[in-house]
């Protein structure tokens, strides 16, 4: 996991950041990045929609990325003034009006965030720091870089040809929330094509021979499901299943991929319970699939199928598909969720 000093750090920038900027005037959205971007329709914490539009506040910072809801709190009352003391600088700058910021304090009563039992924090496993990179190991063939934004890139350079994933390898998750933003680099006209592979088993083929392959790469191929990424035209040559799509198992069109242009950073979050998935795409609900055994990929007798996909914990990876594609990961945290969530 990410060393103890670098989450300590994290809660406090973000806490400073809110402080400043909520007693701010109100600026134009994107002037500054905020530590976690979160531009979903409405302001959520956690599992809870507050019903409150989500807006641009200060410094390019929306409301989401002002509500700390993610990191870990000592009891509830805390995190319900937290909301409170943002709620109101919010209101007294204008960026909400009385009955929003009564309506956002009733939801972080209602949330149960810091109550026992309660949601858990997210886990931050890739933060941009070269000590969170570092705990996520490369195998196949093309690799990723580290960048001076905060960020990873899918890059040309192989160490090998062909498939590469990045597999984080300090974890394996059961039934959780996984939250990331990606942004389509790709210089040009064409778009890129990439994913993020969940419950896998590992990336040892000699381990897991029932994933019928010989390359580390291809054991989360096989034996895990693919979140794609992929806002292609729907033009012959290029994969027809979008972003969003299990790959192979639940297939979205582009429409219902819900596209956006290249250079834009969007929030991805895969949430798996049992054998459940959802994938939601800037907040809204995009897909849903049920992993009940007996479904077979199409177009590829010898693969296992969803009948060889079900473990009840996993792997998480990011993909570097081909030379062309040039995708870029930020944010990576993830959150175990209780076994009746969806």
């Amino acid at each position: 996991m990410i060393p103890r000093s670098t989450k300590r750090i994290l809660p406090l920038a973000c806490a400073v950041l809110a402080a400043s900027l909520v007693t701010a005037p109100p600026a134009p959205a994107a002037s500054a990045e905020c530590p976690a971007p979160d531009s979903r329709a409405t302001v959520r914490f956690l599992d809870l929609d507050s019903g409150v539009a989500n807006r641009a506040a200060a410094g390019g910072c929306t409301i989401n990325d002002l509500v700390d809801d993610e990191r870990r709190w000592s009891d509830q009352g805390h995190f319900v003034r937290h909301v409170r003391e943002v709620a109101d600088g919010l209101r007294r700058t204008g960026v909400i009006d009385g009955r929003e910021r009564s309506a956002l304090v009733d939801a972080a009563a209602r949330s149960g965030i810091g109550r026992p039992g309660g949601p858990g924090p997210y886990e931050v496993i890739f933060d941009g720091t070269p000590e969170s990179f570092a705990a996520w190991e490369h195998v196949g063939g093309r690799g990723f870089a580290l960048t001076g934004d905060g960020s990873m890139v899918t890059t040309a350079e192989p160490a090998g040809d062909g498939l590469g994933l990045l597999h984080f390898r300090e974890g394996r998750f059961a039934d959780f929330s996984l939250r990331l933003q990606f942004r389509d680099d790709r210089p040009g006209e064409g778009r890129s094509n990439s994913g993020v592979f969940v419950r896998y088993p590992g990336v040892d083929p000699e381990t897991f021979p029932e994933c019928r392959t010989s390359e580390p790469a291809w054991v989360a191929v096989n034996c895990g499901h693919e979140i794609q990424i992929n806002d292609s035209p729907e033009e012959p040559g290029n994969d027809p299943r979008k972003t969003g799509s299990v790959y192979g198992f639940a297939d979205l069109d582009l429409a219902a991929a819900r596209p956006t242009g290249k250079g834009v950073w969007n929030d991805l979050e895969i949430r798996v319970v049992g054998q459940h998935y959802t994938v939601l795409r800037n907040g809204e609900v995009v897909n849903e699939f049920d992993n009940v055994p007996g479904i077979p990929f199409p177009g590829r007798p010898d693969d296992p199928g969803t009948s060889g996909r079900q473990y009840s914990e996993g792997g998480v990876g990011v993909q570097n598909h081909d030379a062309d594609s040039v995708i870029a990961f930020r944010n990576i945290r993830v959150r175990e969720l209780p076994a009746d969530a969806r």
